[in-house]
């Protein structure tokens, strides 16, 4: 509780001193090459008109009116895209990072994420969601799980039910699932929350992908269900897949973690990542100690771990089953999960990174951060991609990234809820 008084008095002063920063009735962005994710092309020299926090106008410079007193800023050379959408984020606290609050919202704003999707969930969460909304403070929008479900000796369907119904009431966005569960709890579970229009996103039961993909889970998380399904059954794999993609279920692998804690990267990338030197001296000293014990753990010195050759193999089963799942059409969701090493903002490039090397265009990968997220929230009218009418939540970058999504590093600005914010004014002190 103590830990979470300082993030919350930490915020509340980040809400009071900077929720107005750049705020203005318009916001013209001028000569900029526009990515609109409507497909996969780039539209040139465009002015882009936002007013209250929506796009008002989008067309050639020089044929949209910009009114006067409206805050313009010059995007020649620049890229403008829908702002990435984090969807397997754990917001700081017992139950995730240990990151100050402003940092980890700071670190994200200024990698052009403007959305997390938080997968551990508590009623901390509404109180920081209501505050951000009513204060309009620099942070990304929240989308919010709730307290995970597991094992309970005492679970019935009813009381499932009453959960789900509870989590719906409080302002929860969608219902985690954790694990553990015997397989008529879970599709209780999954039939109730259907029901009750609650999305549910998370880990595969215990009758694997097969059992997810029947009871409808919406978002299937990680890969384990996946290799499984994979070295059981390839032909079954693609028979699931293909009802994946028929019921719009969707997979977001966080795989950026599992390279890291499968230890497929060099202790010396690990501490060479971008964005390190942004990050609280003490979290960076605990993340490397994590990775002393972990690579004593994997790489004895007493000879080859055969562990070490069983996760080659999996990595290997994870990118046959990924092929098969796009090629079938599955859509997914990124995030680089949390944890040592998976640095708030930064991390997202890593993960876009692994996806087009698993078979993704730079295209796809970028619809999977923005169109994809925000249609599986349910906003794909707001938000994902960039249209007039749509919420005005944006980046600007510096190159194209459909060209190369590595180019989502080169961050020049977000726009959030129509606020122009130069990255200048969002990244904290380096340590």
């Amino acid at each position: 509780m103590r830990l979470f008084f300082v993030f919350w008095l930490a915020f509340g002063l980040l809400c009071s001193s900077e929720s107005s920063a750049q705020r203005a009735a318009s916001l013209a962005i001028t000569n900029v090459n526009v990515v609109p994710m409507t497909t996969n092309t780039v539209l040139t020299k465009q002015t882009v008109l936002i007013e209250n926090g929506q796009i008002r106008a989008i067309g050639s410079t020089g044929k949209v009116r910009v009114p006067a007193g409206t805050v313009v800023v010059d995007g020649a050379n620049k890229y403008l895209l829908p702002g990435l959408i984090d969807m397997h984020a754990h917001l700081p606290g017992e139950e995730g990072t240990r990151h100050p609050l402003n940092d980890y919202f700071r670190l994200n704003l200024a990698n052009g994420v403007t959305g997390l999707r938080s997968m551990r969930g508590d009623s901390t969460h509404l109180r920081w969601r209501d505050s951000l909304r009513r204060t309009q403070a620099l942070a990304p929008h929240l989308y919010l799980g709730s307290p995970v479900l597991t094992r309970d000796k005492a679970y019935s369907s009813r009381k499932g039910e009453q959960l789900l119904r509870r989590y719906k009431a409080s302002g929860y966005d969608f219902a985690k699932y954790l694990g553990g569960m015997t397989p008529p709890q879970y599709d209780s579970l999954l039939l109730a929350a259907r029901a009750l229009g609650l999305p549910v996103a998370g880990h595969a039961p215990r009758s694997g992908l097969r059992g997810a993909v029947a009871a409808r889970m919406s978002s299937i998380e990680h890969i384990e269900a996946f290799i499984e399904a994979y070295q059981q059954d390839s032909v079954q794999l693609k028979q699931l897949a293909r009802q994946m993609a028929a019921d719009h279920l969707f997979n977001c692998p966080d795989f950026y973690w599992y390279q890291i804690t499968w230890l497929q990267y060099s202790p010396e990338r690990l501490q060479s990542l971008p964005g390190l030197a942004y990050l609280a001296p003490a979290v960076r000293t605990e993340w490397t100690s994590w990775l002393e014990a972990r690579t004593k753990q994997l790489s004895p010195a007493s000879g080859p771990n055969p562990v070490a050759g069983q996760l080659t193999a999996y990595f290997r089963a994870y990118r046959r089953a990924f092929r098969i799942l796009h090629e079938a059409g599955v859509q997914f969701l990124v995030s680089p999960g949390d944890g040592p090493f998976v640095v708030p903002g930064f991390s997202m490039a890593e993960e876009l990174g692994l996806l087009t090397e698993l078979g993704l265009s730079p295209y796809e990968a970028m619809r999977a951060a923005t169109t994809n997220a925000a249609t599986w929230l349910g906003e794909q009218r707001q938000r994902g991609t960039i249209e007039t009418g749509k919420a005005a939540d944006l980046v600007l970058l510096e190159a194209n990234p459909l060209t190369n999504v590595a180019n989502v590093r080169r961050v020049s600005g977000v726009v959030l809820d129509g606020r122009w914010v130069p990255v200048s004014k969002l990244l904290p002190p380096r340590r």
